[in-house]
């Protein structure tokens, strides 16, 4: 429930059912419901008194919050991974982004998510540093849901080289400070795509039709 939650498989406002949950994991309600509260006391889902779990939904502000605290805990964990990370790691980060691209190329959007999510902790895993990795999944975990806004996106442009494969030559050459900047700036222009679309939509909403004039005497 935390990876799916952290890679936006749940939708803003959306309800969990603990009994329907229960049954896709093949196991009793109680380990479910356990769960649930843990992730309610994390602040991962709120539940009110005769109400089902439900997925929070951020205000901008706090997505904000989320992103400017993200930033620093995250560029140290991509600077300290440049430093341990093994071949067998980058190799599999150039596997997760293939599996990236060729889900966006398809629109299957969640598993594009999920790709990603487990492309940018590989690297964090990398770190050797648990507390540091504990503390960043925990902020993803919260701005899990809103991320969902990030598709459909507008493709950037052909010639223009996908931050991944930055960041994958970056770890490659050892290069601590540069890895660090690009995974941040990743970060930011992946949040930028999403506040820009919220702002479309709430501006499409707000159009008015046009008044029709009254007919003349």
């Amino acid at each position: 429930m935390r990876i799916d939650l952290m890679t936006g498989q749940y939708e803003p406002g959306s309800r969990l059912n603990i009994r329907r949950l229960a049954a896709n994991y093949d196991m009793s309600p109680t380990p479910v419901r356990e769960a649930i509260v843990q992730l309610v006391r994390e602040g991962a889902l709120e539940l009110r008194l005769g109400h089902q779990p439900r997925v929070p939904v951020l205000t901008i502000p706090q997505y904000i919050n989320i992103r400017e605290t993200r930033a620093p805990l995250e560029r140290l964990a991509a600077e300290l991974g440049a430093v341990h990370i093994s071949e067998d790691d980058i190799e599999t980060l150039k596997a997760l982004h293939d599996r990236f691209v060729q889900s966006e190329d398809q629109a299957r959007w969640k598993e594009a998510l999920a790709a990603n999510q487990e492309f940018h902790f590989t690297i964090y895993r990398a770190s050797g540093n648990d507390v540091l990795v504990r503390c960043i999944e925990n902020l993803w975990l919260l701005a899990g849901p809103f991320v969902n806004n990030q598709y459909p996106l507008v493709r950037s442009a052909a010639h223009s080289v996908h931050p991944h494969l930055l960041i994958i030559d970056a770890l490659a050459r050892r290069a601590p400070g540069e890895t660090g900047e690009l995974v941040v700036r990743d970060l930011r222009e992946g949040s930028y795509v999403i506040l820009e679309k919220i702002k479309n939509e709430a501006n499409a909403g707000h159009v008015k039709k046009p008044r029709r004039k009254k007919a003349e005497a």
